[in-house]
């Protein structure tokens, strides 16, 4: 027994505390493939449905392609750093953070990442037994289905990168053959080139607002992108991977989502794809698996950062560790306990989008070379500056979020450039400007 359970460890082992060594890392294909399963699911299609209620046609796909260049761009830089250390977000902050601070760092990773798969986990669940009632008459409430999706959805965390990936490639095509035949369906009922000239479904935005809130939707994953592109074999392959991923797999899923607002008049997506287009089953078990590719990542990456708070206080391995955070998270799906701290969710997303701008300043602009050093040299207390850096972007954006969750000031400002942009940006100016102002000179 002793024995199947190391080999299973051993064969699903994704290195949460260590380099990824040569013979496990990837291609540009693999990694694009994990990153078009985050964004080619039900938070695409609702993004577009979403920009499709404040823009027109025309304006929604600017705003998509300007906000996905935007999260690439991001992205890549970020997992260049992880493709250097081929270590976890949580692990590669140890070097900007130091080792304790990073446990800081963790902690908000695994919480935030923790929250929304159980609020993921618990939308699933009343979806899925509302569309059951719909389609079929099948009275199935909505916490069984929320504990079989929220079990589901941690199986494939559960086994890691493999299996992520593995899914991923099963239900990218399904998807996409399910957004075709919705958009050929759609226009048997009002034409694309009618679409084409739709203006806002409800009230008006402005097409800043738009890159804002796609470039929102992506503030955690932007700076966690690490947790998946340490596997890269090369640099160029996790840019690559990240391109393919957040824009060229992103846009036309968001475009999807759009037009189905502009002629359903509604930007839920589910509702306008299973009933109002009749796919019935088809349409239905794509959905759960487009939701699925999504919430395994959110799970995965959470696993990896409580491990990397607990390292030397807990020992216990990451697929049980997967399982345990992975059952309290569908419970907390299933209690509908989320509804009681969406707002502390969304501060914790505002924390989390600084941690890029440190990243990389630290490894672009301040210590590259320290990168190339074993990680037994990282500093084993907490890098002050760091945090201060962290403090003062994460204060910037809840001044710039509006009441309740932020301070309500300069809110507008956050509707010209992208909130998550300001808080990386201030981060990274700002542990820029304390690393050279008391990096100690050179004797001539």
């Amino acid at each position: 027994m002793d024995k199947q359970k190391i080999s299973l460890e051993e064969q699903f082992n994704d290195y949460e505390k260590t380099p990824v060594p040569v013979e496990a890392r990837r291609n540009w294909y693999e990694q694009g493939m994990i990153w078009l399963g985050e964004g080619f699911g039900l938070s695409g299609l609702a993004t577009g449905g979403v920009l499709a209620d404040g823009l027109s046609f025309s304006d929604t796909f600017l705003a998509a392609v300007i906000g996905s260049i935007l999260v690439s761009l991001i992205c890549a830089l970020v997992a260049v750093v992880s493709t250097n250390t081929h270590l976890s977000t949580s692990v590669t902050c140890r070097r900007s953070f130091g080792t304790n601070g990073s446990r800081v760092i963790g902690v908000i990773l695994a919480a935030s990442l923790f929250g929304w798969f159980a609020y993921n986990a618990g939308m699933f669940g009343e979806t899925i037994s509302s569309l059951l009632k719909s389609l079929w008459g099948l009275s199935v409430p909505a916490a069984i289905c929320t504990a079989i999706g929220g079990m589901l959805m941690s199986l494939t965390a559960i086994f890691g990168v493999k299996a992520i990936k593995s899914l991923s490639t099963i239900g990218l095509p399904l998807l996409f053959v399910l957004c075709i035949l919705a958009v050929w369906k759609i226009n048997a009922i009002t034409p694309l080139t009618e679409i084409a000239k739709c203006g806002p479904v409800a009230t008006p935005m402005s097409l800043s607002s738009g890159v804002a809130y796609v470039v929102s939707g992506f503030a955690v994953g932007m700076t966690m992108c690490g947790d998946f592109s340490r596997f890269s074999k090369s640099k160029r392959d996790s840019v690559v991977g990240s391109f393919l991923g957040h824009c060229f797999g992103f846009i036309p899923v968001v475009m999807c989502g759009a037009i189905c607002n502009y002629a359903m008049k509604t930007w839920n997506v589910v509702e306008v794809m299973v009933l109002s287009l009749g796919m019935g089953l088809f349409g239905t078990f794509v959905l759960v698996v487009a939701q699925w590719t999504t919430n395994d990542n959110s799970l995965y990456m959470s696993t990896l950062g409580l491990m990397n708070s607990l390292d030397g206080v807990v020992k216990i391995p990451r697929m049980r560790m997967t399982l345990l955070v992975g059952v309290i998270s569908t419970i907390v799906g299933i209690c509908g306990i989320y509804n009681y701290f969406i707002n502390f969710l969304n501060v914790l997303g505002i924390l989390i989008a600084p941690l890029s701008g440190i990243i990389i300043a630290d490894y672009f602009i301040c210590n590259r070379s320290k990168y190339d050093e074993s990680p037994d040299t990282v500093d084993r207390g907490v890098r002050w500056k760091a945090i201060v850096a962290w403090f003062v972007a994460s204060l910037v954006g809840m001044i710039m979020t509006p009441r309740p969750i932020g301070f309500g000031l300069f809110v507008t400002m956050g509707d010209i450039i992208p909130l998550p942009i300001v808080t990386i940006v201030v981060a990274l100016a700002v542990y820029t400007a304390g690393e050279k102002l008391t990096k100690p000179v050179k004797a001539a």
